[in-house]
């Protein structure tokens, strides 16, 4: 198949995605409509919507290299992502009988204002990270199986990033999210049986791994513990408070229960796409590709060089259609940073609703650029995946204790997001020493600071203590 009918198929699946999208966002004449929690959705949007975020493109082309070059011992991650949707169907009435916009809205709910600032500055380089990883991920799959030059690729990436997000609102997006996760399953379904069946089955696939790979807890191809308890803890901690992920899901469904089902819909969808088909897919080159390429590029040589042109269609619209949806919901929850946390909460409190409209379209174009200069600074998408993980598994500390301690005040969650993300800063300039994981360092100093601000800061009022409980008190009732 040309190049030149590659790059058409795929623009045309991104323009029908993005006429949905604006279609849908057509409605949206106020700021309230345009945000999360404007609108309610159904519960199977909200499931379809969670999965598509959380089984990104990150997932299905840098994990896809991962279980290819070191194999089953990445297995804990997807591990890890189906517990912490375990660990919401128990938290998931208290998150919504909060009723917060925003993860900072939260945290000011319960520490007061003196929070907001940090939180939001918190979220919102955690979700630009994470759409930048979108952006490295679109360029890297369509530069290895269209063969676009590298610049031509992140323009057009860039270009789709913002009309299906800033054009759709959180309606169109979260719509258009359910039915790419369709798409994400049935591609990650049709490569693991093409795949599979080039290679001459499970059993040969197996073979060709050998032990070592197979073994969920070997580190003899090339990945240490210290990578993998990192990239757990993080990836934990990221998955439990990220702001476009459950916060924003459970409280954009009508009751409690559409949100305990669109949780089971997001288990049930990232135990088979995440825990079974991609590790599939990616041991699968170690029969087919015999160590022909590395990282970020297995999964775009592998449907170029074995998959039907039919059947590869489909798949590469599976991953543009991971990639659009982590990174519309990350572009659509930062602007809601600056447009509710900054603008709204902080600089404007009596702004118009076509003033936060338009403050959230302009934040949707600066941090495109942004993300766009955050993609100089890796060499792989899953490097850039372990900071963005880090930074935004720093918050679920003083979250968490927060929303289930007494104790911890302002100081406490102001100081344990400060020292923990200096320290992942300072880490990460020092250059990772000794090769240990960001999250090693930062998540302890985090804790360390909770701590700190907890025993010698300012203690939490009686008002701010009320409004946890009384979520409580919702929830028991």
């Amino acid at each position: 198949m040309s190049a030149v009918l590659k790059i058409g198929v795929i623009i045309g699946y991104v323009a029908i995605i993005s006429f949905i999208a604006t279609y849908l966002g057509k409605g949206n004449k106020t700021y309230k409509d345009f945000a999360i929690g404007g609108s309610k959705i159904p519960w199977y949007v909200m499931g379809g919507t969670l999965f598509s975020t959380f089984c990104g493109g990150a997932t299905m082309v840098a994990y896809v290299g991962n279980f290819y070059s070191q194999g089953m011992i990445w297995i804990w991650i997807p591990i890890q992502v189906v517990l912490v949707g375990v660990i919401y169907l128990f938290l998931y009435k208290k998150v919504f009988n909060l009723r917060q916009v925003s993860t900072a809205d939260i945290m000011t709910l319960r520490y007061g204002e003196e929070t907001r600032l940090i939180s939001t500055l918190v979220v919102l380089l955690a979700e630009v990270g994470m759409a930048s990883a979108m952006l490295n991920t679109w360029t890297s799959m369509v530069t290895t199986y269209v063969g676009l030059a590298r610049p031509t690729a992140m323009l057009l990436g860039c270009i789709l990033f913002f009309v299906t997000a800033a054009l759709g609102g959180y309606k169109g997006v979260a719509t258009t999210d359910a039915i790419q996760g369709a798409i994400i399953m049935v591609g990650l379904m049709a490569g693991a049986f093409v795949f599979v069946g080039k290679a001459g089955g499970l059993g040969a696939i197996a073979e060709a791994a050998g032990p070592e790979k197979m073994s969920i807890f070997s580190t003899a191809n090339g990945c240490s513990f210290i990578t993998i308890l990192g990239t757990f803890v993080s990836s934990f901690g990221m998955h439990m408070a990220l702001q476009s992920g459950y916060v924003s899901r459970i409280n954009s469904v009508a009751t409690p229960q559409d949100a305990k089902r669109g949780i089971w819909v997001f288990i049930i969808g990232q135990a088979v796409g995440f825990g079974i088909l991609i590790p599939i897919i990616g041991l699968s080159g170690n029969v087919l590709l015999a160590e022909a390429t590395i990282g970020d590029s297995v999964i775009g040589t592998l449907i170029d060089m074995y998959m039907p042109n039919v059947i590869a269609l489909i798949y590469v619209a599976a991953i543009v259609s991971a990639v659009l949806t982590t990174a519309n919901s990350s572009l659509l929850s930062a602007s809601i940073c600056v447009t509710n946390d900054i603008y709204g909460g902080m600089i404007n409190k009596n702004a118009t609703d076509k003033q936060k409209m338009l403050v959230s379209r302009l934040s949707i174009i600066g941090f495109i650029i942004l993300a766009v200069l955050l993609t100089t600074q890796f060499k792989s998408i899953i490097s850039m995946m372990f900071v963005n993980y880090t930074i935004n598994a720093l918050i679920a500390i003083p979250l968490f204790a927060g929303l289930y301690g007494k104790k911890g005040g302002s100081t406490a969650a102001n100081l344990s997001l400060i020292l923990g993300a200096a320290s992942v800063i300072i880490w990460l300039l020092l250059g990772t020493p000794f090769g240990i994981h960001v999250a090693i360092i930062g998540l302890p100093m985090a804790g360390i600071g909770y701590l700190i601000g907890m025993k010698f800061g300012k203690k939490p009022t009686a008002e701010q203590l009320q409004a946890v409980e009384d979520a409580g008190m919702k929830m028991r009732s």
